[in-house]
Formats: C-alpha cells, structure tokens, sequence
C-alpha cells in the first residue's frame, strides 16, 4: 500500500475515534434536569457550568433550605475526571478562610464524586467586564488585588497553590471577593498530572515545573492587566503593541506587573511581599489624593 495511503487511512480512524468520543461525551455528560434529586437532598435548581473535567449546579439543600454548589465529575473523562473532583475536596476541605467557599460535603452518587460547597452568590469579574463593561482603575485594580491576596496567602501557608487564578474565579459580593474553583490546586512541589500534561493545550507554567507560589503570582499578574485593560480605548488604526506601550500606568505599578510577569526578578517572599508592596503604592495614592483604600468602591 502506498505510504500516503496508509497515513490516510490512520488519520481516518483517529480523526474518526475522536468524533465518536465527543458523541459518547455529549450523551453521557447530559447535564441532570432541573429539580432533580440528587442523594434523596440536593435539589437541583439551574447549571451554572460545565468544565472540562465536571459539571455544577445551584441546589437547594432539602435539609435546611440553604442555596449550596454541587459539582460532578464528568462520566466520559473516565477516572481522571473522578480523582480530580477528589482532589479538589481534599484540598477544599483543608481551608478556612471567609473568601473561600467551605466544602460542605463530598460523596459518591451513582458511581460519580461529588462535592458540595458553599454557593457564593454574586458576579465573576469576567461578568463585571464583559457584561457589564464595568472599567476599573489602577486604584480599583490593587484595592481588589489587596483583597485577593488575601485567600491566595492563606493557600499558600496551608501548602499549596491555587493554580488557576482567573477572572471567572473571583465573585463579587456585597463589595468583597471570593476565590473558587480549586480543581486545578496542587501541593507545594507537585508536579501536574501526567493525564492533564497529555490533555490540556496550554499550561499556566512549564508541563514539568512543580508547583510553587510564583505560578499563582505570575497569574495575578495577567488577572490584574485583564483589569486594567477594561479602562484601555484603542486608537483607530494603531496596530497592537505590547502592554507597556498601550497602558498608561504609573511607574510603581509598571514595576510591580513586570516582577509578577517574570520580566524582573520576582517576590522571593511570595505572596506576603507583594502585599507590602501594594498597600505601599496604595497609600501612595491615598496621600496624593486624600482616599483611603477602604474608600475604593468595587462592585
């Protein structure tokens, strides 16, 4: 058989093995009806996502009434999807701090894990910016930095990273935020699983880098340039340049953002430094314009 033949022919099948995957995924990952019944307790109100790995809902738990976050792992990522949802209850469940959901309960449901939290209900950044094309300045963008910082330290201090410190992961509410979703956390030293190395298209760090405080640091950075980007108005006809070009920042921020991206040495203190250094760039403000970090409105 000639040899294009043949490559063809593998190709055929592979291309055709995947089709038949995501059909198999789109039958077996149907989200559950709304009012379902879930462990005779959780009744389910709406979907609020579905991930690659898990699916959650609002639900009410029948037992007291309370509004909770149901997540499940996903029948057609097989035992990967199952060990993740287990990991994440195994870390959820070593935090105590007000800006993490506390988890509730973790359980196996028709062969199925399944983890209960504390539903935080509010708007995601993401939703602030997209939706509501809310603007933030860079007094707004460190006073929220200020307040997320705060979760990621107590993260750290219990041994582990967060690992995927985006905008759909902060929620807003009455003025303070929440961190969530820690499905991809990971011990202090721990390199990512085999499994997501082969399945996850990009990485927030190096495939073989362990786990460290600065992975959650060089993500704060991004988070705080998706901010500071919502306020940036392009010129007509002025092509793309990099971010130190398109922003008008002052220096103390440009400084800070270059340390967190890798551009400069970084906060070999970790997340304690980079809080000193925000409250000093934030009082710097304070003194010029008479506010107080307290006195910066979030949504």
């Amino acid at each position: 058989m000639p040899h294009g033949v043949r490559d063809a022919g593998v190709g055929g099948h592979v291309e055709l093995q995947r089709s038949w995957q995501r059909l198999l995924g789109l039958w077996t990952d149907r989200p559950r009806r709304e009012g379902s019944l879930i462990l005779e307790r959780y009744r389910i109100q709406e979907l609020l996502g579905m991930g690659s790995y898990g699916l959650t809902y609002l639900c009410v738990d029948e037992q007291n009434g309370k509004e909770v976050a149901l997540k499940e792992s996903k029948p057609s990522k097989g035992r990967l999807s199952a060990r993740l949802l287990d990991r994440e209850a195994d870390v959820m469940n070593r935090m105590n701090h007000p800006a993490i959901p506390k988890l509730l309960h973790a359980f196996k449901y028709k062969g199925r894990s399944c983890i209960v939290t504390e539903y935080i209900r509010g708007e995601t950044l993401e939703q602030c910016i997209f939706e509501q094309g809310l603007k933030y300045t860079e007094q707004e963008c460190l006073a929220l930095a200020i307040q997320l910082l705060a979760p990621l330290v107590h993260v750290h201090e219990q041994g582990y990273i967060h690992g995927d410190v985006r905008i759909p992961n902060v929620i807003f509410r009455e003025g303070q935020i929440h961190l969530i979703d820690f499905g991809l956390a990971r011990r202090m030293g721990e390199p990512l699983l085999p499994e997501l190395k082969r399945r996850m298209r990009e990485l927030p760090e190096p495939e073989d880098e362990p786990a460290s405080p600065d992975q959650d640091l060089q993500d704060l950075g991004h988070f705080l340039l998706f901010m500071l980007y919502s306020a940036y108005e392009p010129e007509k006809g002025k092509a793309p340049a990099s971010w130190q070009e398109e922003l008008e920042l002052t220096p103390e921020l440009r400084h800070m953002l270059e340390r967190l991206l890798g551009l400069r040495p970084g906060y070999t203190a970790g997340a304690p430094e980079l809080q000193v250094e925000v409250k000093r760039v934030l009082d710097s403000y304070s003194s010029e314009k008479g506010t107080q970090i307290g006195d910066v409105l979030l949504p």
